[in-house]
């Protein structure tokens, strides 16, 4: 038994690294683009951008009713070869509901209020192509993800990231947000031929599922575990980007700009977060033994954990001294920033908890973090407003965040029979496993 588990193990350590890798390459690779972004584009210009990223994610988590989030699930427990029929119909059918509802709602949105006002139509066609391809770019490294395809998966995101930090550059010569917004859509277009060539091509023998799930999935169970996920992923939506709604609505273009920035430091916390849940899921939903899975969650809750805190604190100092020199612009995304800053650390738990609680095949529980989340962020914002302005949102969403990963921690703990100190507290045990992976033993 040990030999089977040793390769598991040491593969999930390996693709998480990997992971982490990449999205710190391609933190990297964002910081090098905001350089040029912030230094040359006028903040109005910036809002345009974020606008057609924020609302067009928005409406890929709000309509594509987190098809994704049980591919990767399905796939991983019962491979491609049972899933492929399903998966394709329920990506058909989903993707046209996506398109037409989010252009309607834009449609009615534009003509009918004031909150697209400042913003030309063409934008709101973008959003409208940039939530498509959104949903199937997700959809096709689902399958990957499912496959523990993690090299093609990695690659995929890598070279995205390098394609926008280069057409980022040619904002030295246009700075308008026309340029990054055809851009970004451009190379999503060709990051999902990339990704399905990936996903059809394997190296070697596919892996097989257990004999007891080696059977013809159909649609229906695969869209049913989706809506389950999709409750709790859209809350956690919700709860994490409503203050940028709120900014863009309330204010105008160039405080969104501003407030997006800080939010956009912030996310840089997630890295290491983002790249275990990433992993976490496949691997704990082709296990079969509860025990292996519990270990492997504590050990990525506890690390995560560490790393995160430090970094949280790393970017707030670095962003104090390098922010007034280099963005001038937007020295005022410094105060939200030191506000959102504390509750990216304690969502950090949620991000690892509630993805090995989808992989058990009980996405539900992660409603209740959530909407609590959302409770204490609309009581706090409508409090927060009037005495802090914009800053008021920041506090309201670090709280949010705060009350998501604490809840989570503790709904994990009561399913898993788990004492919430060894999510926290090392065993000598787990520290030398960790100090083995760095000596390469």
């Amino acid at each position: 038994m040990k030999q089977k588990q040793k390769p598991q193990r040491s593969s999930m350590v390996r693709d998480t690294l990997s992971t982490f890798g990449t999205n710190a390459f391609g933190s990297v690779m964002g910081l090098i683009a905001s350089l040029v972004i912030l230094n040359k584009m006028p903040p109005f210009e910036k809002g345009l951008y974020n606008q057609v990223q924020t609302w067009g994610e928005g409406f890929f988590t709000c309509l594509g009713f987190s098809l994704n989030s049980a591919i990767i699930y399905y796939v991983a427990r019962y491979k491609f070869k049972n899933t492929k029929g399903a998966i394709k119909k329920l990506t058909l059918g989903v993707g046209i509901f996506l398109i037409a509802v989010s252009a309607a709602i834009l449609l009615v949105m534009f003509n009918a209020t004031d909150f697209f006002k400042e913003t030309p139509w063409e934008y709101g066609l973008c959003i409208v192509i940039y939530s498509g391809c959104s949903f199937l770019f997700n959809i096709l490294t689902a399958v990957l993800r499912g496959e523990n395809k993690f090299k093609s998966y990695n690659m995929i995101n890598l070279i995205q990231r390098i394609l926008i930090t280069v057409f980022s550059a040619l904002t030295l010569i246009w700075p308008r947000a026309a340029l990054l917004t055809g851009a970004s859509i451009g190379i999503s277009m060709a990051m999902i031929v990339l990704a399905y060539f990936c996903a059809r091509r394997w190296n070697g023998a596919p892996e097989e599922p257990a004999p007891e799930d080696d059977i013809i999935v159909p649609a229906k169970p695969i869209f049913k575990y989706g809506l389950k996920a999709y409750a709790s992923n859209l809350m956690t939506y919700i709860n994490s980007y409503i203050g940028n709604y709120i900014i863009q609505g309330v204010y105008d273009l160039s405080t969104f700009g501003i407030y997006n920035t800080a939010f956009t430091i912030m996310r840089q916390v997630w890295i290491l977060p983002e790249a275990v849940g990433v992993v976490i899921t496949s691997r704990v939903a082709s296990m079969k033994d509860n025990n292996d899975k519990v270990r492997i969650t504590q050990l990525s809750c506890k690390i995560v954990m560490y790393i995160t805190v430090v970094c949280a604190f790393l970017i707030v100092w670095l962003a104090n001294i390098f922010v007034p020199i280099i963005f001038p612009k937007y020295v005022d995304s410094l105060t939200p920033l030191k506000f959102l800053i504390i509750g990216s650390i304690f969502v950090s738990f949620a991000k690892v908890l509630s993805n090995s609680i989808s992989a058990y095949g009980r996405p539900e529980l992660n409603i209740l973090p959530t909407a609590l989340g959302i409770v204490v962020n609309i009581i706090a914002t409508i409090s927060l407003i009037p005495l802090m302005s914009y800053n008021g949102v920041a506090v309201a969403t670090s709280l949010s965040m705060m009350v998501q990963g604490i809840c989570s921690l503790i709904i994990f703990c009561i399913f898993t029979h788990t004492n919430p100190v060894w999510l926290i507290v090392p065993r000598k045990s787990e520290v030398t496993l960790v100090a083995n992976v760095f000596r390469r033993k």
